[in-house]
C-alpha cells in the first residue's frame, strides 16, 4: 500500500497533527498547512490529506514560531 509518510517529530506536540509548516519549492519560506494524519508507528505518521509526495516539512518543534502562518527560512 502506497502512502505519504511524515517522520515523527516535535511538531506534533504543538499542532496535535492538525497542521504542519510546508517548505516552499525555493526553500526560503514555510507556510502553515492543514493535514490529516492516519495510521502511525514509532517512526512515521501516515498523511491522508494536505501533502503531496516530495513536499518538505519542518518536523521539529514549533514553539519558537508563535502564531505565525508563514515563516522565512535563513
Amino acid at each position: 500500500e502506497k502512502a505519504i509518510l511524515l517522520p515523527r517529530g516535535g511538531f506534533f506536540q504543538s499542532t496535535g497533527g492538525q497542521w504542519v509548516f510546508v517548505i516552499d519549492k525555493d526553500g526560503t519560506n514555510a507556510t502553515k498547512r492543514s493535514i490529516r494524519i492516519g495510521k502511525q508507528n514509532p517512526q512515521y505518521y501516515e498523511v491522508l490529506e494536505g501533502l503531496e509526495p516530495g513536499e518538505k516539512v519542518i518536523t521539529s518543534g514549533y514553539e519558537m514560531f508563535g502564531a505565525n502562518t508563514k515563516i522565512q527560512i535563513k
